[in-house]
């Protein structure tokens, strides 16, 4: 067992969020920023002794007239997007897929359907 801290900030379209980890070694830095009411942008890091800036990963959501973008890229070069349209009431519609970087050979892909 450890010990370790977190807190947070918002103020207006900003939210960030810092933690600990490994007993205060590591500080996670976790932020949000609403750009306006269709876009949002995120984004975590790792900062160490041993390596200053690990960004863990990047995203966003872009709240279209034909449904909710996502997409983010990880540190692990994965790059993921889906799009989620009400196509019903109370009926939810998700379209996924990723890669790895430019491997088309790792392309994966998901549909999803919510009642």
């Amino acid at each position: 067992s450890g010990y370790n801290l977190g807190a947070s900030y918002e103020r207006g379209s900003l939210f960030a969020a810092l933690t600990t980890g490994n007993k205060l070694s590591a500080f996670n830095v976790s932020m949000m920023y609403k750009v306006n009411s269709d876009i949002t942008l995120a984004s975590s890091t790792t900062h160490c002794e041993s390596k200053k800036c690990d960004v863990i990963a990047c995203g966003g959501l872009y709240k279209s007239s034909f449904g909710d973008v996502k997409a983010k890229v990880g540190a692990d070069k994965v790059i993921q997007a889906s799009l989620i349209k009400d196509v019903l009431p109370k009926t939810k519609l998700t379209v996924s897929g990723s890669i790895v970087g430019t491997d088309t050979s790792t392309f994966k892909y998901g549909l999803g359907l919510e009642m």
